[in-house]
């Protein structure tokens, strides 16, 4: 019986834990935009805050029209007018009080939106149209490099450029997260230098494991500064072969999570998770058989 205790804790101790990041990309990130010609943009703008992460939600519904209490919700979280974890109702009054929605009753314009992101600067065109929530990507879309009111969407959500390039690693290190516990942080190793993983990155064209992006290239990426460090938050890979894809074939890795401007209030639910675990598989094998022969011990004790 010791030396099966002593085999346990041995494999516990070796028994990688799990990194802090919680990954989402293109083709985990809503179940029903794989057809949609703007889902790359979607998984852009819901890094940056624009769409921001609705608890449950697995489900963009790029065809219903976009109401004015979300569009007071997405505006609201994307300009930061609440801290962190602030419940969804209050979000949406704190917008309404603030006039950056004049009604949180029926649908959403364009003029509305311009008005609620842009303050009317982007001069849409289609003012009283009712828009729906991929129109809404359409409509934003231009606006990640053109800039209105002096600023772009990556730099009102205070993104700034980083690396492109190989992966030329990737290794972990642990950190402290805002609250001083310790985490394990993804290392990604490019041009010579070293850049944290965010702890809520969105990824688009690779798998949501950072473990096999090394030797892959990036040919996009942005960061934020996360206590003090600057950490990637959007990254951008180059277009795999359709035999690489089926290799590293994301659908299967896991659920999917969602985290916007304000990713601390998301809950984790894209654990990155490299293949299948055999280690705690082992473990708790080696658990069953030791209750299994305590079982049998004491049974024959009893007879």
């Amino acid at each position: 019986m010791y030396r099966m205790l002593l085999l346990i804790t041995m494999l516990m101790i070796l028994l990688p834990s799990a990194a802090s990041a919680h990954v989402v990309n293109d083709q985990t990130i809503y179940e029903d935009i794989q057809y949609s010609a703007v889902k790359e943009q979607i998984v852009i703008l819901s890094g940056l805050g624009v769409i921001p992460y609705e608890h449950g939600a697995s489900l963009f519904k790029p065809g219903d029209k976009l109401t004015r209490k979300e569009l007071a919700l997405w505006a609201g979280t994307f300009l930061q007018i609440k801290p962190a974890n602030t419940p969804t109702d209050e979000i949406v009054k704190a917008a309404l009080d603030k006039g950056i929605v004049t009604s949180v009753q029926g649908n959403a314009t364009y003029k509305e939106v311009d008005q609620a992101f842009f303050q009317g600067q982007a001069k849409l065109g289609r003012n009283d149209e009712e828009l729906t929530r991929e129109a809404l990507v359409v409509m934003m879309k231009p606006y990640l490099e053109q800039k209105v009111n002096g600023h772009t969407l990556y730099e009102m959500a205070g993104f700034t450029p980083g690396p492109s390039g190989k992966v030329e690693d990737v290794t972990t290190k642990d950190m402290k997260d805002k609250d001083g516990k310790t985490v394990k942080a993804f290392i990604l190793q490019i041009n010579g230098k070293s850049f944290v993983l965010g702890a809520h990155p969105k990824i688009i064209q690779a798998s949501v494991d950072p473990t096999v992006w090394k030797g892959k290239n990036i040919i996009s990426s942005w960061l934020t500064k996360e206590d003090g460090t600057e950490q990637l938050q959007l990254v951008t890979f180059e277009q795999q072969s359709a035999n690489q894809g089926a290799k590293g074939n994301d659908s299967q890795s896991s659920t999917h999570n969602h985290a916007g401007h304000s990713s601390e209030s998301d809950t984790a639910q894209t654990a990155v998770s490299p293949g299948f675990p055999y280690f705690p598989a082992a473990i708790g094998a080696l658990i069953v058989l030791l209750a299994v022969w305590l079982f049998a011990k004491r049974k024959r004790k009893t007879v």
